[in-house]
């Protein structure tokens, strides 16, 4: 059977972008099912990956999987003449275009002509982004999603104006905002009516497709295996690893959150008991200096191999306190067996988390640091978490058993 993977990401396990390193282990998992996999990449020149690769530097990369690929050039971010009038500028706040919520719209045509010269059977879009590249296609789709774009857009916002700190320009914006955050969920619905199959890797976001009426599945995201866990060493300073690219709505959540951590765990540890690595792409935004100033906080930027840090980690911290989809970082954690403690909120996406079980959970900085505190504290509890979390992982999202489910779906529909 013939698959194209439709994305405005492209594989690659080493490039710390969550979408990236999905998607390698999807086609990698198809593959190996007997699917002959091809790409359809919907590139734009202005992206960098937080490995610091241009586009040209990802799409070689892709090509060394050995799939066909027929990449698109995005018209999606160019620039487009725009009416200046006040009733243009009215009706762009209170009713904007599907094209102005969508910009991927605009590569309909393109796209469709690429996954024609492909041969598909079946086309798996990856994202909503994708998912208006591809309203042309006339293969069977089926949509995979990840995180709805308006509670993107909600969480960037908000976080904007919390930092910035100008209740007249947020007064002023928030008409256009609400109006994009209504429109955004009928679209969306719209789009995916004419898609043969469609899923979700987030438990709560498939919920939410299902309450607006879309025969919708939760699927699980494969992750790669590791190897066996292995214990991280004793010696020196108990350490903590939180792990995300820095322009990531998620990551900086979660910062965010440690930030508010970092004074329970001073009382519990002392200033200089313990260590907080950091790792992840791109530069620190400047609401980060306080944490960074902090003497037990170090940044380590992108690192090209994970696996020691995964490994020597004694506890790795997930405090992302937002629903959005799933934390592919927490999933990593249960494949190298860590000793996971996270915020409650991503057990919406990631049902199988369960707290005393393969993680610790809590719902605010409180309760957060006093499970990291408790982790660190009793080392045969760390050695309990990381079983559970290796098993958590062998049952339900090695690349064998998540790609089983995808590949199956695009089977069913290409039949």
């Amino acid at each position: 059977m013939r698959t194209t993977i439709l994305s405005t990401a492209l594989p690659n396990r080493d490039s710390g972008s969550g979408a990236s390193i999905t998607l390698a282990l999807i086609a990698e998992a198809l593959r190996d099912r007997g699917h002959d996999v091809s790409l359809c990449p919907v590139v734009y020149p202005e992206y960098r990956t937080p490995d610091g690769a241009d586009h040209e530097a990802q799409l070689a990369h892709a090509a060394r999987f050995g799939f066909p690929l027929e990449a698109v050039l995005s018209e999606a971010w160019r620039p487009k003449p725009t009416q200046r009038t006040l009733g243009s500028r009215a009706r762009q706040i209170w009713r904007p275009t599907s094209e102005e919520l969508y910009p991927t719209l605009r590569d309909g045509r393109a796209v469709q002509k690429a996954v024609a010269r492909l041969g598909a059977d079946a086309v798996l879009v990856y994202g909503f982004e994708a998912l208006a590249a591809s309203v042309e296609v006339e293969a069977p789709r089926f949509a995979a999603t990840s995180d709805p774009p308006h509670l993107a857009l909600w969480g960037r916002t908000w976080r904007r104006w919390r930092s910035e700190r100008r209740p007249l320009r947020a007064a002023r914006e928030a008409i256009g905002v609400q109006s994009r955050l209504r429109a955004h969920p009928r679209l969306a619905v719209r789009l995916l009516r004419d898609c043969e199959a469609v899923g979700a890797f987030g438990h709560h976001h498939a919920e939410w497709l299902r309450g607006l009426g879309l025969p919708c599945d939760y699927y699980r995201t494969p992750i790669a295996d590791p190897g066996p866990p292995q214990p991280p060493g004793s010696e020196g300073r108990p350490t903590i690893l939180l792990i995300g690219h820095l322009r990531g709505t998620a990551t900086l959540d979660g910062l965010r959150v440690f930030a508010r951590m970092l004074p329970y765990l001073d009382d519990a540890l002392g200033r200089d008991g313990f260590e907080v690595r950091i790792v992840g792409g791109y530069d620190p935004p400047p609401e980060l200096a306080p944490l960074l100033e902090h003497p037990a906080v170090e940044l380590h930027g992108f690192v090209p191999d994970v696996d020691a840090e995964f490994r020597d980690a004694d506890v790795l911290v997930v405090p992302v306190s937002i629903k959005l989809g799933v934390r592919v970082r927490v999933l990593t954690g249960f494949s190298y067996g860590s000793c996971i403690v996270t915020h409650t909120a991503n057990a919406y996406g990631i049902p199988e988390l369960e707290h005393e079980r393969n993680a610790l959970l809590g719902d605010s900085p409180k309760t957060l640091a006093e499970q990291v505190v408790r982790a660190i504290r009793q080392p045969d509890l760390r050695v309990r978490l990381g079983a559970g979390a290796r098993s958590t992982y062998e049952r339900y999202f090695t690349p064998e058993a998540a790609g089983a489910a995808l590949a199956e779906t695009l089977e069913r529909i290409a039949r």
